[in-house]
């Protein structure tokens, strides 16, 4: 039987779990951006030093990478808890043990970890969030997940640059949260599938079948993250040349579009109860692409603030879109291997992307690869008409 179907509530801490739990994996690396300064000043005997500490911000994506398959067999064959509760103690451990740390090959090891951590935490949360809830429920608390996400965005920034002024390394203790929901998890999390004798079912004796559909999402997920790259990777690069603004200014027009990103995982299911899944994905395309080509052809601040408020508001729905659609394509035996999967093609997607714009910076410009970004946006659009949705997923 499943949660969503017992009468037992499933309590504020499981929620607070699920909501934070893969959100501060994720989000807390954000912290070590403003510091990278310092730990170059504090690398710089090293050859390569430039190198090595951009290594320690995108080591963990191509963990992510690497570990998300595995991890999604080992969710569906062992359960989501036991997957859960060793990510978060791992992303805790790991994430803050670089603090101790003063060897640069030392961190990244810790690095890798944290990689691993991330992919078994989003895993393992996706497919608890399909299976705890049903309907208009699982839309809700999805862009709600997304939410947070967004909301993390805000905080861990400046809280990197607040630690960067102390201690470059007090920035790697944002991690430490995670221990303290490693006993909740403990307690609070428990498995939906449950035969009646309360003993868990084997849940890998079913294949995982990528139709039409699927590929949709996993291609969706996959090249959205690639063309959203553009944004954290060059927008101060690209705000300073055209508009000379100051870091400051930068990072408040960071925030707002992570506020809007909030604004968007909140607001997804009302707007899921007038879209499906199919509209909701061609309409944030489209936007998508109309903040991009805004972004490419800006010369002044109007252009610029909008773009990127437009911008936040569609990966928030797109991060909240994906997911829930996902889990209403597959059954409840395979949403380990399929969030697997999806949490792999989200985090290839910013690593490819580094390699495909960085050529377009450098031969042409930063406003070149916005609208390359914003081509590849209406190219998915148009895409996603040819997409057959089947109705039957919206009930």
């Amino acid at each position: 039987m499943t949660i969503s179907g017992q009468s037992q509530p499933i309590s504020i801490f499981t929620k607070l779990i699920l909501l934070l739990g893969a959100n501060i994996s994720m989000m807390a690396g954000a912290s070590l951006s403003p510091v990278m300064p310092q730990m170059m000043a504090e690398f710089a005997h090293l050859p390569g030093v430039a190198f090595w500490t951009s290594m320690v911000i995108t080591l963990p994506t191509l963990f992510v990478v690497l570990g998300g398959p595995l991890i999604g067999y080992l969710t569906d064959r062992f359960g989501r808890k036991p997957v859960l509760v060793v990510s978060i103690a791992l992303g805790g451990l790991s994430g803050s043990a670089a603090f101790f740390l003063t060897s640069m090959g030392a961190i990244l090891i810790t690095r890798a970890l944290v990689g691993l951590s991330i992919a078994g935490s989003l895993t393992a949360t996706n497919a608890l969030m399909s299976d705890y809830f049903e309907g208009q429920q699982r839309a809700r608390f999805m862009g709600l997940h997304s939410a947070v996400s967004g909301l993390a965005g805000i905080i861990f920034l400046p809280l990197g640059g607040f630690l960067a002024d102390i201690n470059w390394r007090l920035a790697f203790f944002a991690y430490l949260p995670l221990l303290v929901l490693f006993p909740l998890a403990l307690v609070f999390i428990r498995e939906a599938m449950q035969t009646g004798e309360g003993e868990k079912e084997v849940l890998v004796d079913e294949r995982l079948r990528i139709d039409l559909t699927k590929t949709f999402i996993f291609a969706s997920a996959f090249f959205s993250h690639l063309a959203f790259i553009t944004v954290p990777v060059y927008i101060a690069y690209y705000s300073a040349s055209v508009l000379n603004a100051s870091g400051m200014a930068v990072g408040l027009i960071g925030a707002a579009s992570s506020l809007f990103s909030f604004f968007a995982g909140y607001l997804y299911e009302r707007i899921g109860r007038k879209l499906n899944f199919k509209v909701i994905a061609v309409a944030g395309f489209f936007l998508f692409a109309i903040g991009f080509i805004m972004l490419g052809f800006a010369g002044s601040w109007a252009p610029v603030i909008l773009a990127q408020l437009i911008l936040g508001f569609c990966m928030g729905m797109s991060n909240s879109n994906f997911p829930t659609w996902l889990s209403k394509t597959v059954s409840t035996r395979v949403r380990g291997r399929a969030n697997g999967i999806y949490v792999t093609v989200m985090s290839l997607g910013p690593f490819v992307g580094t390699f495909v714009f960085a050529p377009v910076v450098t031969r042409f410009s930063y406003s070149h690869a916005y609208l390359l970004s914003g081509l590849i946006f209406l190219v998915m659009g148009i895409a996603a008409f040819f997409v057959r949705y089947d109705h039957s997923v919206d009930d």
